[in-house]
């Protein structure tokens, strides 16, 4: 045993030095980002966390049994709106986390048939394809009052057989990222519809849960795309349609699990009107739980403080009621022009109202605002090919910028916390 934790010891020492030398190298731009653009408020990139974040630290404890004794894993979830819906954030910090750890590859997590929503874009790393007569509704505009589950989406179908498909681009670098468990998210009542895949023949086991409504098979065998097959059983004498709030896929062995849920257009009041939506969080029991909601609450006349950090308690208690360990990052509204009201000068009442979010729950932020430069910085941003002629979005140069100054701020963290072990 002391062997073990002289070894363990050692290797702390020398993650800490690697990390320390690559941050001392200009030219290097892993682990921190390089300082490439002289607008960009580098020394900001931190986390702000007024009241210490104990859960944070229970997470880093899980990230040393990851990383250096193989064991367990853990899982991130990103919540947010369009930015997030995008994922190329979501992905960058995947990577970053992988990368820790050079054996070990992360799952694509969370998927919703966004193939079935006119002019909707895909996250960065997968596409969907549906055949058959389908519908949705999304928590932003869910006019018909349908229960809205983990995706923020909800598709629908009546027709006797349906198809949906998921596939990953070059990019995503499938072969690094293949599954063998798949969890379809649905509803209780579900239950007028027989499920096949394309790989049923290496099917070891399936189970459907009609109290908690998902339906989770596991394969003998990893692979990289998938197909759901939904035929109407035979017997069935409902017209009932089967709804599909999201598919998680994972591979069974300890793994960076990130699963990212991102609706365009949604504000928090989207996300706490679906009770259906945070109830299903419990599939996803996340250890560390990044908080980026607030652009579309803040671009709305009647934004007030007040409600805003309302409806954050709802989330985040949904959240912790999961996990009361998980820690949580808050990330504030990026610098950003409203479509037909100007710039947006509600972004510093974000930053107060996530920093009264702290002091509550002992949780940190990352202030994107004040790393992008603070007031009218996206201006600039636009001008260096970072943001959008739309001046609310990113393009993919400034989302994965984003996501390498995120990352970097949480490893800060987390070296402190290595030098700490190593100190002891």
């Amino acid at each position: 045993m002391i062997i073990r934790d002289c070894m363990k010891k050692t290797v702390l020492l020398l993650a800490v030095a690697c990390m320390s030398l690559a941050a001392a190298a200009q030219s290097l731009s892993f682990p921190y980002p390089e300082r490439k653009y002289d607008f960009v408020n580098y020394d900001s990139s931190v986390l702000y966390t007024p009241d210490g974040n104990p859960n944070l630290e229970t997470f880093f404890a899980k990230l040393d049994k990851f990383y250096f004794d193989g064991d367990e894993g853990f899982t991130v979830l990103h919540l947010g709106d369009s930015h997030i819906q995008a994922g190329v954030v979501s992905w960058c910090l995947r990577r970053h986390f992988e990368s820790l750890c050079h054996e070990s590859h992360g799952d694509f997590g969370l998927l919703a048939p966004l193939s079935i929503v006119p002019k909707n874009n895909h996250p960065y790393y997968y596409v969907s394809r549906n055949s058959g007569n389908w519908d949705f509704e999304r928590i932003i505009k869910n006019v018909t009052g349908t229960p809205i589950g983990l995706s923020g989406f909800v598709a629908f179908t009546k027709d006797s057989i349906a198809n949906l498909t998921f596939a990953f681009p070059k990019r995503s670098m499938k072969e690094m990222h293949e599954f063998t468990k798949v969890k379809l998210i649905h509803d209780p009542n579900d239950t007028c519809y027989d499920i096949f895949t394309n790989v049923d023949s290496i099917m070891v086991d399936c189970t459907t849960d009609f109290t908690e409504g998902y339906t989770e098979m596991v394969y003998s065998h990893s692979f990289d795309s998938l197909v759901l097959k939904f035929v109407r059983n035979v017997d069935s004498r409902s017209a009932n349609p089967i709804h599909i709030h999201g598919v998680l896929v994972e591979d069974s062995l300890p793994n960076v699990r990130f699963v990212n849920i991102g609706t365009n257009g949604a504000s928090t009041e989207s996300y706490v009107k679906e009770k259906l939506l945070l109830k299903q969080i419990d599939a996803v029991n996340p250890d560390l739980a990044i908080i980026a909601l607030g652009v579309n609450d803040a671009s709305g006349k009647n934004f007030t403080k007040d409600r805003f950090v309302q409806n954050y308690h709802k989330i985040v208690d949904a959240v912790l009621a999961v996990n009361p360990n998980c820690a949580i990052i808050f990330v504030s509204n990026n610098d950003f022009c409203g479509y037909r009201t100007g710039h947006n000068k509600n972004q510093p009442l974000v930053v107060e109202a996530m920093k009264e979010l702290c002091n509550r729950y002992h949780a940190s932020l990352w202030n994107l605002y004040s790393v992008m430069g603070g007031s009218k910085s996206i201006y600039t941003w636009q001008k260096h090919g970072l943001a959008n002629t739309d001046r609310i979005h990113f393009t993919s140069d400034g989302y994965f910028l984003e996501g390498d100054l995120l990352f970097g701020a949480i490893l800060r963290e987390y070296e402190a916390h290595l030098k700490k072990l190593a100190d002891e």
